[in-house]
């Protein structure tokens, strides 16, 4: 049987090609080899979100008192948090097969291998339904997988991906994590949240290496308060059996330091799924950062599109997600061209992290000519009731159009907050755009406007912090 589409992968950015193209009119066949949903859905976004609003709660428990609240026998279920994370998956996994199904999609389990640039070879579990697929066009969407770095030791049992932390049958009394960008430092919050005694390795001269310096700094001072060790500017040596389970040597500034823990967390990145000996039979153009693709998310074979972490492009789930929309565009529709100048990262920490466009250091590094403004969330009347006055918005401006070019949160409810920034940014709109909108009162929304009242003008409700 002839599909116009076969997809393979069905992560954030497989399902989301698959379900336009459907929607445009294409017979459309989904090849996935493992759960529905991909990394996101199974081993990423979604159970990491759910662990951490359990220690979010948890936490919250300690605090009552400041609110007036006494509770007596307070206690917390490792099984019955784990027992939740996976009702969730699977309820998230049961809605997108009903989407599947009502789009009229065939959805297969199995392995696809190319066969040429418009056959894939099929096998799955049952011998009787290996076959050949031929389809007019193919978007890969094979995902990634989490990188072993080569350190001696990084084998040893404990030593574990986020994979397997997503797992553990109970919390360890003490935990390494190896990588303090956004996966290293939501876990360590998750974790130390819950009593693991917590140590944070990170080979950049700071914690989340890619976050403006603001966020980086505030960052730091909040999870040393949460009582997560961190060691930055470090290089881990090798990881052999401790006394406490497994030691890991570091060595910072010439001196090396020995660290021991229960479990040993990599947390270092991705790298994208692919065989190169496949995609070099078909002629696919690659590298080891993943599948070359243009702007319009077509591979160096015409009709073979590429989608997701597998590009090694913007590794978001949302990102992904646009990128399958505009190659399933593409592919049946006409041209649609993939934009990275505005896209948004969150950082689930507690406080949240958001941000999206130019950092504060890279406007300096290219020599840009901008304002920068920053309101505190203590000045913030929602934030103070709510308790959570921890928190930085932090906007950045061109010095001669006034155009918004950098938008970074630190607070609760960052991640959304931080869609303001980006449609100011995507719509090229101003400070004084953005300062003449009425932010609704009492919200955390307020801040935005505050801090855009700041670049070229005065704040109302703090003494304006602008360079």
């Amino acid at each position: 049987m002839e599909y116009q589409l076969c997809v393979i992968g069905a992560g954030t950015g497989g399902y989301v090609a698959a379900i336009k193209a459907a929607q445009l009119g294409a017979k459309v066949i989904l090849i996935e080899k493992d759960n529905l949903g991909g990394v996101c859905m199974n081993k990423g976004c979604i159970p990491t979100k759910t662990l951490l609003k359990s220690a979010e709660k948890w936490q919250d428990l300690q605090k009552l008192e400041e609110f007036g609240i006494f509770v007596e026998g307070m206690a917390y279920d490792w099984q019955k948090v784990m027992e939740r994370k996976n009702n969730v998956v699977y309820q998230m996994r049961k809605g997108l097969e009903q989407l599947i199904k009502l789009n009229k999609i065939e959805l297969v389990v199995g392995k696809a291998t190319f066969v040429d640039k418009n056959t894939v070879h099929l096998v799955t579990d049952n011998p009787d339904d290996e076959r050949d697929i031929v389809a007019k066009k193919i978007i890969i969407a094979t995902g990634s997988e989490p990188s072993r770095p080569p350190i001696p030791g990084a084998d040893l049992l404990g030593v574990i991906t986020s994979d397997e932390v997503l797992k553990l049958d109970e919390i360890p009394g003490s935990m390494i994590i190896i990588g303090a960008g956004a996966v290293g430092v939501e876990f360590a919050g998750i974790y130390a949240g819950f009593g693991c005694m917590t140590t944070v390795v990170e080979m950049a001269p700071t914690i989340l290496p890619l976050c403006d310096v603001d966020m980086q700094k505030r960052m730091g001072l909040v999870l040393r308060k949460q009582h997560i060790a961190i060691k930055t500017g470090a290089t881990v040596k090798s990881i052999t059996r401790g006394v406490e389970g497994l030691a890991v040597t570091i060595e910072s500034k010439g001196k090396e330091e020995v660290l021991e823990a229960e479990k040993v967390l990599l947390a270092a990145g991705r790298r994208p799924i692919f065989v190169a000996e496949e995609l070099d039979r078909i002629g696919v153009s690659h590298t080891k950062k993943g599948i070359t693709v243009n702007e319009k998310m077509e591979t160096s074979i015409p009709g073979i599109y590429a989608v997701g972490d597998v590009t090694g492009m913007s590794m978001f789930a949302h990102s992904a997600s646009h990128q399958g929309l505009i190659a399933a565009v593409n592919a049946f529709e006409g041209e649609a061209v993939m934009n990275y100048e505005a896209i948004p990262s969150c950082i689930f920490t507690q406080p949240e992290i958001a941000q999206v466009g130019m950092t504060e250091q890279e406007c300096k590094e290219t020599g840009r000519q901008v304002v920068i403004s920053k309101f505190n969330f203590m000045a913030n009347g929602k934030a103070v009731s709510m308790g959570e006055t921890e928190g930085l918005i932090k906007l950045i401006a061109d010095e001669k159009t006034h155009k918004i070019v950098g938008c970074h949160i630190m607070g609760a409810h960052a991640s959304d907050l931080i869609m303001e920034g980006l449609i100011a940014i995507q719509q090229g709109l101003t400070a004084e755009n953005l300062a003449d909108c009425i932010h609704p009162h009492p919200t955390l929304s307020e801040a935005v406007g505050e801090a855009a009242m700041g670049l070229f003008g005065n704040m109302i409700h703090q003494v304006s912090m602008r360079k």
